[in-house]
């Protein structure tokens, strides 16, 4: 019986084979998804106090889709801005921020993503409906990734400055390091 199944599978393969048979679209082998490039800002927050970290540095894993390519500095600026400003004016943080330039940040090799004292944020947009996402890093490794939240942006529709648009992202972000400040969780599982 094994042998006459194997027979049948090696006929019905040559035949196949031999037919000349064109793939179907849905048989041929889907190309794999190449991983959205991250683009490095060149805009840390810096600072002293009782927080955990003392840099806060920022990734664009997709704050322009559908287009290949990273945002214009401006955003990239203005959240670091608005980050730092949402921190000063939070009464339960502890920590005197300042928003610095480095040009040399954007280049991979050189950002901060595994530093000592460091907060990483992971920045995107999502639409239908327009979002603002993140993810809070305190280290390099899967398990060192303590915040995931989309916000919805209720600004999108909006003719407003940017700073006001980016309100919503920044105040969600200062909440989910209050979480983790108040919990001295900065870790997936604590």
């Amino acid at each position: 019986m094994k042998r006459s199944i194997t027979f049948w599978a090696v006929v019905g393969f040559v035949a196949v084979v031999l037919s000349g048979c064109e793939s179907t679209p849905s048989e041929e082998p889907q190309e794999k998804s190449e991983e959205r490039t991250h683009y490095y800002s060149p805009y840390v927050v810096t600072g002293v106090g009782d927080l955990e970290f003392e840099t806060i540095s920022f990734t664009d894993v997709g704050l322009k889709p559908p287009e290949e390519g990273p945002v214009d500095a401006y955003l990239l600026e203005t959240i670091a801005e608005s980050l730092a400003y949402k921190i000063i004016g939070h009464e339960d943080l502890n920590f005197t921020p300042e928003v610095q330039y480095d040009q040399s940040l954007v280049d991979p090799m050189n950002h901060l993503f595994c530093e000592e004292h460091h907060l990483y944020i992971a920045l995107w947009r999502g639409y239908e409906p327009e979002r603002w996402g993140y993810s809070l890093w305190s280290g390099c490794e899967e398990h060192h990734e303590f915040a995931w939240e989309e916000v919805v942006d209720v600004h999108a529709e909006s003719e407003i400055d940017l700073l006001t648009q980016v309100e919503p992202l920044t105040e969600s972000i200062v909440e989910s390091i209050k979480v983790a400040h108040e919990t001295d969780c900065f870790t997936l599982q604590c």
